[in-house]
């Protein structure tokens, strides 16, 4: 459950880039490298936290936050795809 929420809100915090972004006059380009460097920090902090405080094997952790990092990351290559087709 805790690995759909933490999904959950790489896909919300996608979002929110993306709209705050455009407000602003960001580039896509811009804003896919920030969301790309700031997601990988943020699924590497919580696997850090998952070994150390959850006390769970540091290979379950890699394969989980692969997914965690991954997921977003697609979501992210599909609309910036698709958008571009447009």
């Amino acid at each position: 459950m805790h690995t759909a929420i933490i999904i959950f809100f790489g896909l919300v915090l996608l979002a929110l880039m993306l709209y705050i972004a455009e407000r602003i006059g960001f580039s896509r380009q811009t804003m896919a490298y920030s969301f790309a460097a700031l997601w990988l920090a943020l699924t590497v902090i919580n696997g850090a936290v998952g070994v150390v405080h959850a006390k769970q094997p540091l290979g379950s952790e890699i394969a989980i936050g692969s997914a965690v990092f991954g997921v977003p990351m697609a979501a992210m290559v599909l609309f910036m795809v698709f958008s571009e087709a447009q």
